[in-house]
């Protein structure tokens, strides 16, 4: 079974239950904080990748965005369509299907770990976001204890998706000029949230 394969099936029968238990309310606590902060105008194009559920999707199409969502998983986009409707794509987040140039912001929200080749998905994500265009990315982050606990022991040892793999702030900042982005903003969560402290949020204009 090829990696990524192996995290679409995953993410196939975590979809059945994903709404359930409390790390639904951690996930959605982390994405509501992530949406608040991203300046939203009527009618530009925004990109959900590793769309999910859609529920960040429906939430900016509510505010007056064109959404699009890509995810792997057959599963989430099943679920995403419930809540969110259309313009729902399948595909590899290394092999963007879509134009150079084709959205004004990409949102992905604690998805990128699962990614099987970063740079390659950084660069991707830059080729399709037009000259200016932001990319606001979440992800647990390495330098972090529990950031690194999430993934390296719950998601790796537990679940066996040994491929997962989390980044430092600094190693951030090399991956996103790797990939050709003009200027980014790096920062970890406020400090006096146990929630969001283990992550990463990153804007990065193209």
């Amino acid at each position: 079974m090829s990696e990524l394969h192996k995290h679409g099936r995953f993410f196939d029968v975590w979809a059945r239950f994903y709404r359930r238990g409390p790390m639904h309310l951690v996930l959605q606590r982390i994405q509501r904080w992530a949406l608040e902060r991203i300046p939203v105008r009527a009618g530009e194009r925004i990109l959900d990748l590793g769309c999910g559920p859609g529920d960040g999707a429906r939430k900016l199409a509510a505010r007056g965005a064109l959404m699009f969502g890509l995810d792997y998983s057959e599963g989430m986009l099943s679920q995403a369509k419930a809540v969110f409707g259309g313009r729902l794509t399948r595909g590899d987040a290394c092999r963007l299907p879509f134009a150079d140039a084709s959205f004004e912001q990409i949102i992905c929200i604690n998805s990128f770990h699962h990614y099987p080749a970063h740079l390659a998905a950084l660069k991707e994500m830059r080729r399709v976001l037009k000259p200016g265009g932001a990319l606001n990315l979440v992800d647990p982050r390495k330098d972090h204890l529990v950031g690194w606990a999430s993934i390296d022991l719950i998601e790796n040892a537990v679940f066996g998706l040994e491929e997962v793999r989390i980044f430092s702030l600094p190693h951030w900042h090399r991956l996103l000029s790797e990939a050709g982005f003009a200027s980014a903003t790096v920062e970890p969560g406020p400090w006096w949230s146990l929630t969001l402290r283990p992550e990463v949020f990153v804007r990065a204009l193209a």
